[in-house]
């Protein structure tokens, strides 16, 4: 069996607001979900394929649909990857607006992993009803639910990591940025596209910020996960930065199955579920191999940059939006190179002169330690 894969599910494309970023426009966005006869042929093929698989429910707004509907998909994963098993894992990437107890109680209760989008101070820059959002994440952390924030950085709120950072530091609650692409609604409206220069220059001082933060209990994402990566760890970065193709999958509520949930164009469709027989048949596909023909394509103009081992020649379909799938020097790359670039140097410079390890947050200090603990941990 094949170790492991990452599946989207879109178990729905409707909404109850209207993100000026999303990646499907008001036209994509209809009604309709997931049945359970997509969700049981996807759950029975990947069984039989990998010995581990991770589900994020995504969409659209996945809490649309009603608990029962989740009941009854996690009863169908647990007839086909067993009861209590590590084989299975769950997330559910939400606006938080519906979320309640009965649904908390049942995330608990099946070790479902909860994210929330949610921009902090600045949500209604490009989504709605904050208020209620807040309510919500209030109540989950006094119930010391784990759970993360994802918070989308746009034209006007590149300025402000070192803010959010912040702000979620204060409430404990983990929070991971990313910008918006030109995809869906932002391909209409590439005004909601950051600035990359701005973005860069707050994102390395919300990483020094957090760094000296030796009271913070919060791990800023992605700047940890580029720290691990600088060291060497044997862990993945980010998804954009590990060369995900043929590790990831999303599956629409038609059965339609693509390489990324990232709305991929047509051309980029791998086929139905419908008519699969082994899901990794997949990648054998003309959409697959349109999409790995123009990763190799670009790959093999930035091989030779000095961090390509870190980067993968980064996202595929970040490169498709920003500058065609073929090319390099996008706003995603500029942005990693000159993010990552500084954190390298930083933890570089740690490892070589070894100050005084007390003054950075607990995150650093551990990882530092783990790396002097065992030196023969190399780059990959």
């Amino acid at each position: 069996m094949k170790p492991f894969i990452s599946i989207i599910i879109k178990p729905t494309l409707s909404c109850n607001i209207s993100c000026k970023h999303c990646y499907h426009t008001p036209e994509e966005r209809v009604s309709g979900h997931i049945s359970l006869n997509i969700l049981e042929k996807l759950f029975r093929t990947a069984s039989e394929e990998y010995e581990s698989v991770w589900f994020i429910w995504h969409g659209g707004e996945p809490l649309m649909l009603s608990l029962q509907f989740y009941r009854d998909a996690i009863t169908l994963q647990k007839k086909y990857f067993g009861k209590d098993t590590h084989r299975v894992g769950n997330t559910i990437q939400t606006n938080g607006i519906l979320l309640d107890r009965k649904f908390d109680n049942f995330c608990k209760e099946n070790k479902i992993n909860v994210g929330v989008s949610f921009e902090g101070p600045y949500n209604d820059v490009l989504r709605e009803r904050s208020s209620d959002v807040l309510k919500n994440l209030t109540y989950l952390s006094d119930k010391d639910h784990v759970f993360t924030v994802g918070s989308t950085i746009s034209s006007g709120t590149e300025s402000k990591q070192t803010e959010l950072y912040e702000y979620f530091r204060d409430m404990k609650i983990n929070v991971s940025f990313s910008p918006v692409i030109p995809s869906g609604c932002a391909a209409i409206h590439r005004e909601l596209v950051p600035d990359p220069d701005l973005y860069i220059r707050s994102s390395i001082e919300a990483f020094d910020k957090w760094l000296f933060d030796k009271d913070s209990e919060i791990p800023l994402i992605p700047h940890y996960l580029y720290l691990l990566n600088a060291l060497g760890e044997p862990t993945e970065s980010d998804c954009a930065h590990t060369s995900c193709l043929t590790k990831w999958l999303c599956i629409y509520p038609n059965g339609d199955l693509y390489p990324c949930g990232k709305n991929c164009p047509k051309n980029y469709m791998l086929g139905n579920i419908s008519d699969v027989e082994h899901l990794s048949d997949v990648f054998s596909t003309d959409g697959f191999k349109q999409i790995i023909l123009g990763t190799i394509i670009r790959r093999e103009k930035c091989k030779d940059c000095e961090i390509f081992r870190y980067c993968n020649g980064g996202c595929s379909v970040d490169a498709f939006y920003e500058c065609g799938i073929e090319n390099i020097n996008g706003d995603s790359c500029r942005i990693f190179k000159a993010v990552f670039t500084h954190i390298l140097e930083v933890t570089n410079g740690i490892l070589d002169d070894k100050p005084d390890l007390s003054v950075y947050n607990m995150y650093v200090r551990d990882a530092i330690v783990g790396k002097l603990l065992n030196p023969k941990i190399v780059s990959m």
